[in-house]
Formats: structure tokens, sequence, C-alpha cells
């Protein structure tokens, strides 16, 4: 396996790259900066991606669905007003 030194890698900000992490699993993106000893990379198809989209919604419906037993005669907004 080989190592990139600090100064391999600035030569390559701005450029699109694929990286190799420790557990074997591919990135690739352009890096946009170098911080400490991780390399920030920049997603080239534009999307970003993220996996806290699904357990959002469910907790949204969780949310939704247990609001009649905290409020079962509904909710008036502010009573004392």
């Amino acid at each position: 396996m080989s190592h990139v030194t600090r100064s391999q890698v600035q030569a390559l900000i701005g450029k699109e790259i694929y990286a190799v992490k420790r557990d074997g699993t591919v990135v690739t993106g352009r890096l946009v900066r170098l911080n400490g000893d991780e390399l920030i990379l920049e997603p080239t198809d534009g999307k970003a991606r993220t996996k806290l989209f699904l357990p959002l919604v469910l907790f949204d419906l969780l949310a939704i669905g247990t609001l009649p037993f905290v409020f079962p005669f509904g909710y008036d907004g502010f009573w004392w007003w």
C-alpha cells in the first residue's frame, strides 16, 4: 500500500480524484481541501447523499401519530389568552 504525502495531496486540490479508505471502500469526487489528515471531497454528480432522510420521516410520523395521546381533547392554542 502506497502512502501519499501532504505535498502530493496539495497538488491535487481542485481536481477529481478517487480515494480508497482504510476499510476498502472507494470514494470519488473533487478534492476541495485538506483538513489535518482528512481529505474533503465534493461529490462529482452534484447531489448530496444522506442517510438521515428515512429516520427523519419515521420520527415525524411517530410524532404526528402520538399527538392525540398528548392532547386528547385537541389543542386550542394558548387557552389563557
